[in-house]
């Protein structure tokens, strides 16, 4: 999504924040009363986070990695409500990392999911060959030097690669991954070229694109691909963010559907 869609409409304060003045805030998000911690000021909370969580709750199973996970929000939903039995996320950033500590606590969730304050460039050092049966990311958009730059160094380092290049995501990747394992990734539209030149060693076996409204292009995509071979690609009918009223059909019932943690 643009950086005008970048803060979720429907992430709403609650009326007393437990940790009012500590730099975080506690929003509710989806249905009323599904809460989460996330940094007052720099990346927050966004369609595409959700987008991304309903895609792969579809495709993964076993042990997950999240690549870059933010506030904790993709890999405590993936456990809590789709039921992956392990999930551990790696964020570079303290604020996020922080952020996703805390929910883990409100969530009473340490069992099935941890996070790792780490750069994922250093994936040897954290993770042995092999560890995951998927791995999760929404990876930097823009390749630096393209792009425009925030002033919130959060924001910024959310959209450039200086983190995170592309192709440093895919070697990490092809390390980590079990044979047949799953890459479920959410990126920009405008750098699917850059995504196949990258994917020696996968499969891409699914993608949907998706579009702001439906008369406008493609701002980003999802994709499954496969560790090795896999089955024929198969491009699925698009999802379309807003209609001429607000939200879709599609998007609502994720917003706004039951929320019920295992």
């Amino acid at each position: 999504m643009s950086e005008a869609d970048d803060t979720l409409k429907q992430c709403r304060p609650m009326a007393a924040s437990p940790d009012s003045g500590s730099g975080y805030t506690l929003d509710s998000i989806m249905s009323p009363g599904f809460r989460f911690y996330q940094p007052e000021k720099g990346y927050r909370i966004n369609v595409d986070t959700l987008i991304l969580y309903d895609f792969a709750r579809r495709h993964v199973t076993g042990r997950v990695l999240e690549i870059g996970s933010a506030s904790g929000v993709t890999s405590i939903l993936l456990s809590g409500i789709a039921g992956v039995e392990e999930v551990t996320g790696i964020e570079t950033d303290g604020a996020l990392y922080g952020a996703s500590s805390k929910n883990v606590g409100l969530h009473a969730c340490a069992d099935r999911v941890k996070f790792v304050k780490g750069d994922i460039n250093a994936y040897k050092s954290f993770f042995k060959p092999q560890a995951f049966h998927a791995i999760v990311t929404n990876p930097p958009f823009y390749k630096c030097g393209t792009g425009v730059a925030s002033p919130q160094k959060g924001i910024d380092a959310s959209h450039h690669d200086r983190t995170l290049a592309l192709e440093a995501l895919f070697r990490a990747s092809r390390y980590l991954l079990r044979p047949g394992g799953a890459l479920i990734m959410l990126f920009s539209t405008h750098r699917i070229n850059d995504v196949f030149m990258n994917t020696k060693g996968f499969t891409i076996e699914l993608l949907r694109f998706v579009h702001r409204t439906a008369v406008k292009p493609s701002d980003v995509f999802l994709m499954a691909a496969r560790a090795g071979s896999g089955r024929q690609l198969t491009i699925v009918p698009p999802l379309i963010v807003h209609d001429g009223t607000g939200y879709s059909a599609e998007m609502a019932a994720l917003l706004n559907g039951p929320i019920s943690f295992t």
